[in-house]
């Protein structure tokens, strides 16, 4: 409905009293009207007007911030338009003026105080918005301490009661949920979970900024309170309630940490601080949780040093190659952790990366390739840092001993091959010279014993075997060669008596050395 007074202008009174969407009304008196801006369009008839009235109107038409004025005359000289405008008029219509045409320039003008009016309340908002944001990142980290500029923010920002207890919720599985997500998608998320929040039925003023990607806080304005504890009861009520509509018009849930109330805002940032305290023991709790900071004791600490050697035995026991008792001392861990009342969150945390770069260190010790662990221990760094509960962790720490184990066996059998390569190729050289197993061992700086082993398991034959084969095979050719006695070919390949390596030759092949040059040489014929 268009409010609309008009001055001096009784023709056009009549002609709009009954249209559709105007609401009419008679202005007497430019000097006596006290509030123009109840109307939103003003026709002012200034063709034979007072003086006084017209004076009297001009002078006042800058408390017209909304309203649109339209004067009208029989006639209008350029320098009065010029000033009218100035002034802020809407238009100049000189007279006589059709109905119609004034309908559509009525029209026009209401469409537009509204545009300015929409406009105007954005900045508003917009204003407003800044002021609760900046007062918020000021309190949560007590950058100002002056009571009365809390207080005078305060005010602008439309609070009747300053914040005194903060709530810190985090969107659980947050970077799972946005995992190969984009900016747009994110900010969604978060958004619908604040919405939620905001259909809450709580008459609690609040103040509401992210922290980070996964984080908001809410400064709420509790109500003076006899009881102390009660404080406690409201603060958990909000976040109950808080949660009960997140998780009916969202497919998320969170964790929310609660500080205590603060009857001087200074003092918020404390507040803030216990909350984010009190969510660190989501660790330790399923998600979905509401962790009050009064519900912890966590100022008591339990001894590390245990851990400390537990951690050393898990390692000890992977250099053995001993799995089954790391999985089970690290499941001694856990049970144990998952148990303890006391345990500080960052301060397992700090443990599991500990033993985390213990047991990297220990696989490459063990034959895992330096080039692939480096980049895994900033990865498991970064990954145990988003971990939200124990559970996950007993599951990441499995998966990462496995991988591990699989590493160091992989770098095992590169090793393996490497030093077997090694043997064949010395062997391939000196043959001809008096070698053995533990001469070689100590060449390639491996136990006798265990060189026999991998020796074997990777030919298929033993040391020896495989020597007197090579021997054997160098023999064939050099018995083709009549210029050479069996003794020289004896010494060639490295026997040192040539009865010696007749005997070998023969039960390697069935025949003597001289047999077998025989029977080459027949058949050659």
């Amino acid at each position: 409905m268009i409010s609309l007074g008009i001055y001096n202008h009784r023709n056009f009174y009549e002609d709009l009293l009954d249209r559709e969407n105007f609401q009419v009304s008679i202005v007497e008196s430019l000097t006596t009207l006290t509030d123009y801006s109840k109307f939103d369009l003003l026709l002012i008839n200034i063709s034979e007007i007072e003086e006084r009235q017209y004076s009297y109107f001009l002078n006042n038409m800058q408390n017209l911030t909304m309203s649109k004025v339209i004067f009208l005359d029989n006639t209008f000289s350029i320098e009065q338009v010029k000033k009218l405008m100035l002034l802020g008029a809407y238009d100049c219509v000189t007279l006589p003026f059709p109905i119609s045409d004034l309908l559509n320039l009525l029209t026009n003008a209401y469409t537009e105080i509204t545009r300015e009016k929409r406009q105007k309340r954005k900045q508003e908002n917009y204003k407003i918005k800044s002021i609760r944001a900046s007062l918020a990142y000021d309190l949560l980290h007590g950058n100002t301490k002056n009571a009365k500029e809390i207080w005078e923010r305060s005010q602008l920002a439309n609070l009747s009661l300053i914040p005194n207890t903060v709530l810190l919720f985090r969107i659980d599985h947050f970077s799972k949920l946005v995992k190969n997500k984009g900016e747009l998608w994110k900010n969604s998320l978060r958004k619908e979970v604040l919405q939620a929040i905001k259909t809450c039925d709580l008459q609690y003023e609040s103040l509401k900024v992210f922290v980070n990607q996964q984080k908001f806080a809410i400064l709420l304005s509790l109500p003076v309170q006899l009881e102390e504890r009660k404080y406690k009861i409201l603060a958990t009520e909000y976040a109950e309630k808080a949660r009960e509509e997140i998780n009916k018009q969202t497919d998320y849930t969170v964790t929310i940490g609660i500080g205590n109330y603060y009857e001087d805002a200074r003092n918020l940032h404390l507040s803030y601080q216990e909350s984010e305290q009190a969510q660190t023991y989501r660790l330790f709790q399923e998600e979905n949780s509401i962790i009050h900071i009064d519900d912890l004791d966590y100022f008591e600490t339990p001894e590390y040093y245990e851990y400390k050697i537990q951690i050393q035995e898990m390692t000890n026991k992977f250099s053995l190659g001993d799995i089954t008792a790391v999985h089970t001392i690290w499941k001694n861990i856990y049970h144990s952790v998952a148990a303890h009342s006391h345990f500080q969150p960052e301060e397992f945390r700090l443990q599991v990366l500990d033993l985390l770069f213990s047991l990297s260190k220990t696989a490459m010790q063990n034959g895992a390739n330096p080039k692939r662990m480096m980049p895994l221990q900033i990865k498991h760094a970064k990954e145990l840092h988003e971990i939200e509960s124990l559970a996950e962790i007993d599951t990441w720490m499995t998966g990462i001993i496995n991988e591990y184990i699989r590493f160091v066996n992989e770098g095992h059998n590169e090793q393996v091959l490497k030093s077997v390569q090694e043997v064949l190729q010395y062997i391939e050289e000196h043959y001809s010279e008096d070698i053995g197993l533990e001469m070689i061992a100590e060449k390639v700086d491996l136990s006798p014993n265990y060189l026999s082993a991998i020796f074997k398991q990777t030919t298929g034959s033993s040391f020896i075997d495989y020597l007197t084969e090579l021997r054997m095979k160098k023999a064939k050719e050099n018995l083709q060669n009549l210029n050479l006695s069996v003794y020289e070919i004896a010494e060639a390949i490295g026997y040192s008596s040539s009865q010696y390596f007749s005997r070998v030759f023969k039960k390697h092949t069935g025949m003597t050395p001289s047999a077998y040059r025989n029977s080459i040489l027949s058949t050659n014929k």
